[in-house]
């Protein structure tokens, strides 16, 4: 186990080289604390569902780092779609789309639908732009509370992870708001840090 500053110039470089070993790590978003592999590491991301004893039923995140990875993904992409990804991207609003043929098979769920993020935190930014989408979640033992901090991150999951990547306190504290915009009117899964009145200023009444 290792623990690096977010802002240690050589920090994506060490996340990079874990992640292409197929090991976990866990890293800052403006929300709560994460953990995440690449997707093409069928054993890493096996081994996050064993460590947070997650049903595997529920598929993760998919993080990403533009709006070209937002098409290449999914499908679907409406005009109300792209006027949320202006307003609360890089940010803490969760997308559920229809997948894309290119989509990771990972992070695709039994409906053919997907969850993409892409995080406001500079480290998970700059390191995205380098390596790829990550598939991820937070970093706890589930129906444990969401670690804010990285002590609190490492005291549930402890030396089964490879790299603990530290950006301090979270700025948030509350995950990201997730939306299915592939149901009419839209569908509010988990009510976050973007609040629902935000989200219907622009798409209108949206259902629970």
């Amino acid at each position: 186990m290792r623990i690096i500053r977010a802002n240690d110039p050589k920090s994506t470089e060490m996340a990079k080289k874990y992640l292409n070993e197929c090991e976990l790590i866990v890293f800052p978003t403006e929300t709560v604390y994460g953990i995440g592999a690449l997707p093409s590491c069928e054993k890493a991301v096996e081994k996050i569902y064993q460590l947070k004893k997650r049903d595997k039923s529920k598929p993760m995140l998919l993080h990403i780092s533009s709006k070209e990875d937002l098409i290449k993904y999914a499908t679907g992409i409406d005009e109300l779609v792209l006027k949320l990804v202006e307003t609360f991207w890089p940010g803490s609003l969760s997308f559920v789309l229809k997948a894309s043929s290119q989509a990771p098979k990972c992070a695709v769920a039994m409906d053919g639908t997907i969850g993409l993020r892409m995080p406001s935190d500079d480290f998970f930014l700059r390191l995205s732009k380098e390596i790829g989408a990550l598939v991820a979640t937070s970093a706890n033992i589930s129906s444990q509370p969401s670690p804010l901090t990285v002590e609190e991150a490492i005291s549930q999951l402890g030396d089964e992870v490879a790299l603990y990547v530290d950006g301090g306190r979270v700025k948030k504290g509350k995950a990201s708001t997730v939306l299915d915009m592939t149901k009419t009117p839209p569908l509010i899964l988990r009510e976050g840090a973007i609040r629902t009145e935000e989200i219907e200023k622009i798409v209108g009444k949206v259902n629970f």
